[in-house]
């Protein structure tokens, strides 16, 4: 005889297997869901036609449904923790086709590692490096709101910048993405933001894996991550040593906040929940403008440097000043934090002596997003550099003779601004970083 609960327990676990709903699998066989709810507890037995039409929709025999040999013998299945493997390696395919065509790289299987080779014919003593960036706390706002393809150009372009600032040329981006059993649309979507800021920076772009992991990630969950590798030739990596005094300062222009800075605006948005909706100047909307990604500069950096104009970059971190600058006054950093300002703590240490970075602050633009911030009146005029960019991403020193130059070559790419200069320490002895002036905020 046979057991009702039993085949009603199978009939669950297949169905579910299959990602089907009670409702999905009635409608299939045009029934009601409460038919399907009644065997599935037991309460009543499909009609043998009835059998084997769930087995074929099931994808399973109909031995399956009622043999309890059959049943004991089952194994565990990808699909029982949440993943549709065939849905995942079809999406991997479409992916690898995004891959670009280049001859330098031999193989970038989504499943195995990037062989790839770099052309250094035209250097005399080639220097490598390598980076992996990850989006930190921006991340978090960007999988709530679906700012996807906004948070995988940011990840990019951070990584690229983090070479670009030792004057390597960055060649090929690999990148990846952990996640629950997400959208493949948006997956999609994410690989291609990769490939097109690999496109806008004349980098290679090796493929975007996924790591599937359900078990570990709920359907909406994801962590991003980018792999950068560059090169250049040795005598033509960036160092403090080439900052001479009376170098310019020029300030270029990134989008959105440094992922660094998020902890401070979750903070603002825990207190004024309506900031979520609002505008900026009644037009566009506060959170489009902070999720904006930043911007590499591939283009900028190496155009200086085929130029000659080049001395040094800094990579802006998630604030132009430590605490201690923000006086509005002539202030030093002597008790500088390494990854908190302009110069991270390697930088700092290696300006020669004699001579340091002064930041003039009524140069630094106050740009709409900022401005926004600051109205919200939640941090001080005073400090307020010292937890924000300003809008400014990357810093580059040239000869105060190629400051116009320079700018045209910027400018052909990105917003600049004059911000300092690198000075003589007198008044600072032994101080590698200061600011002088107050920044110009409407209506203080």
């Amino acid at each position: 005889m046979l057991d009702k609960r039993e085949i009603g327990k199978r009939i669950t676990f297949f169905r579910k297997e299959r990602g089907m709903t009670q409702r999905e699998l009635a409608d299939l066989l045009h029934i009601s869901y409460q038919a399907v709810s009644k065997w599935e507890s037991g309460k009543s037995l499909p009609t043998v036609d009835m059998l084997y039409e769930i087995s074929g929709l099931l994808d399973v025999t109909v031995d399956a449904l009622l043999n309890e040999n059959q049943w004991q013998n089952r194994g565990i299945s990808y699909r029982e923790s949440g993943l549709d493997v065939q849905k995942l390696y079809t999406l991997k395919r479409e992916i690898e086709k995004l891959q670009t065509n280049d001859r330098n790289i031999l193989s970038a299987n989504f499943a195995d590692a990037c062989l790839f080779e770099i052309d250094t014919s035209q250097m005399k003593d080639p220097v490598y490096s390598c980076i992996l960036c990850v989006p930190g706390s921006k991340e978090k706002l960007a999988k709530e709101y679906r700012y996807n393809r906004e948070i995988c150009a940011d990840t990019a372009a951070n990584a690229m910048n983090y070479i670009l600032q030792h004057g390597m040329r960055p060649v090929l981006l690999k990148a990846m993405v952990l996640c629950g059993n997400y959208n493949q649309e948006q997956l999609y979507l994410m690989a291609q933001t990769f490939r097109q800021i690999c496109d806008q920076n004349q980098v290679s772009f090796s493929g975007m894996e996924i790591a599937a992991q359900p078990v570990n990630y709920t359907p909406e969950e994801y962590t991003v991550s980018a792999m950068v590798v560059g090169v250049q030739d040795r005598d033509k990596l960036l160092t403090c040593d080439r900052l001479r005094k009376g170098d310019v300062l020029i300030g270029i222009k990134t989008e959105g906040i440094e992922g660094t800075s998020y902890p401070f605006v979750k903070i603002m948005l825990d207190r004024k929940p309506e900031l979520y909706h609002a505008k900026i100047d009644g037009n566009v909307f506060f959170l489009d403008e902070l999720m904006r990604a930043n911007t590499a500069y591939t283009r900028e950096i190496m155009a200086l440097q085929e130029a000659g104009y080049l001395h040094m970059a800094f990579r802006n971190g998630h604030a132009l000043l430590n605490r201690k600058t923000g006086d509005g006054g002539d202030s030093s950093i002597s008790d500088l934090r390494a990854g908190h300002t302009l110069l991270n703590r390697k930088f700092w240490m290696e300006i020669p002596d004699g001579i340091g970075a002064c930041i003039d602050l009524s140069a630094v633009p106050v740009l709409p997003l900022y401005r926004f911030l600051y109205e919200q009146d939640m941090i001080g005029e005073k400090v307020f550099p010292c937890h924000f960019s300003m809008g400014i991403g990357m810093i580059v020193a040239v000869p105060e003779k190629y400051r116009k130059e320079a700018m045209d070559i910027i400018r052909q790419f990105s917003e600049c601004w004059c911000i300092g200069r690198i000075e003589a320490d007198d008044g600072h002895k032994g101080e590698k970083f200061w600011s002088r002036g107050k920044i110009s905020w409407p209506g203080a």
